[in-house]
């Protein structure tokens, strides 16, 4: 017999000791341990169905979560954190959700879960845009919070949205592994390094099609008509997909003159705005901190217009519905920048890092636009924070701190 099968006993006989209270060798043990928590895990909080009056819903990709806050208490002292909800497919590993659309009835909302997690480390689970995983697009009750469906796409989901009629889901993989990973071996072709987006049924959460767009394509955005989506291209680019081809074609266009390349970008185009009225596209450049417009029908880029001056990296913005007034929030200095489409200029600022904001990602406005909602990241390792701004006054009236590292900011439902 070998020594340590020897001593197995005598340890169990004293661990049986110990347990009966007994002294050994003349000491009284400390008492048993007790792993039970006094609240174990039990069903889920009951979240009550949104009401006629909408919800903000906000991912937190850091913590696999949804914050949930009533549309209503938005400029008012009930402004806060109704429920935090889970989200994803594993309980007991971080996924990161990343972005949501809401279907136009308000039944269902959507949510990618781009399996990274910012300072996760390596592998499957790595940082933004590194996940070596495939990633998924969920489906989720908008009632009851409940997972109704899910496809799995390809790694490191990025945006996703929904057609107007609700029928179909478009998501973008901002897969910046492919393109470090094909760089190491050598290979110039960025043919090789597009990353796709797809295209996604979505009462049955099947995909219909996956379009290679560009390398690391992240924020997708349609025309009025549906007829044509832009994406924004971590390649200095800007791609136009026509999805009425069959396959969907796709024709790529550099935001400047002088642009770089997949490997060695010099602007790194990450997010994008439709104008409702004029269907041009406002591409946020984060290396350069330019804002650059692409004219739908040209299909070229006006370098008149290019948003200049900005203190730090743009992010998400949202368009008035009579297209003259763009917010944009942008990081650093976290601010609110008011630009005049027509000119490009911006004509004023809202101060939100004195509010708390750390890391401005997106704006999006309240349904009669008196509010600005103004999701900010946090420094990724606290809670993140949302920031109610009242346009008209250009201040922050209300903030509600969130789960960690929220990324988008959506509505569901809502009076107009």
């Amino acid at each position: 017999m070998s020594r340590a099968r020897a001593w197995m006993p005598a340890l169990a006989l004293a661990l049986a000791a110990c347990s009966d209270g007994a002294k050994v060798d003349g000491v009284t043990p400390p008492e048993e341990l007790e792993y039970a928590h006094p609240d174990p895990w039990v069903e889920g909080t009951v979240v009550p169905p949104p009401g006629p009056g909408g919800r903000i819903l906000i991912t937190n990709s850091l913590d696999d979560t949804l914050s949930l806050i009533e549309l209503d208490t938005v400029g008012t002292p009930g402004f806060k954190e109704l429920a935090r909800v889970p989200v994803g497919l594993n309980p007991v590993e971080l996924e990161g959700p990343h972005h949501t659309a809401v279907s136009p009835t308000g039944d269902f909302y959507y949510v990618g879960i781009s399996n990274y997690v910012p300072g996760g480390g390596s592998g499957p689970h790595g940082s933004h845009g590194t996940g070596a995983d495939d990633g998924y697009c969920l489906k989720l009750d908008a009632r009851t919070n409940r997972l109704v469906g899910s496809v799995r796409v390809d790694p490191n989901p990025g945006d996703v949205i929904v057609s107007a009629d609700g029928r179909t889901l478009y998501q973008t993989h901002f897969d910046t592994l492919k393109i470090s990973e094909l760089a190491r071996q050598g290979v110039t072709d960025e043919r090789k390094m597009d990353a796709r987006l797809a295209i996604i049924d979505a009462a049955t959460m099947t995909r219909k099609a996956m379009v290679p767009v560009c390398p690391a394509p992240h924020a997708v955005r349609l025309s009025a008509d549906e007829r044509t989506a832009y994406v924004a291209c971590w390649s200095d680019e800007v791609a136009i997909v026509d999805l009425t081809a069959t396959p969907p074609a796709v024709q790529r266009v550099k935001v400047a003159a002088g642009a770089g390349t997949a490997v060695s970008p010099r602007h790194e185009p990450y997010a994008l705005t439709v104008s409702p009225t004029t269907g041009e596209a406002w591409v946020s450049s984060m290396a350069s901190r330019q804002v650059q417009v692409l004219d739908p029908t040209t299909r070229a880029m006006d370098p008149l217009r290019t948003v200049q001056g900005l203190r730090g990296p743009p992010m998400f913005g949202a368009f008035t519905a009579d297209g003259r007034t763009l917010y944009m929030p942008y990081q650093l200095a976290d601010a609110l920048a008011v630009i005049d489409p027509a000119t490009g200029t911006v004509r004023s600022e809202v101060d939100l890092a004195s509010a708390g904001c750390v890391n401005a990602h997106q704006v999006t406005l309240t349904p009669d636009e008196r509010y600005g909602l103004v999701v900010c990241e946090g420094d990724h390792t606290g809670p993140g924070t949302l920031h109610a701004v009242d346009l008209m006054e250009g201040v922050v009236v209300g903030t509600v701190r969130v789960g960690l590292f929220p990324d988008s900011v959506s509505l569901l439902g809502g009076r107009p």
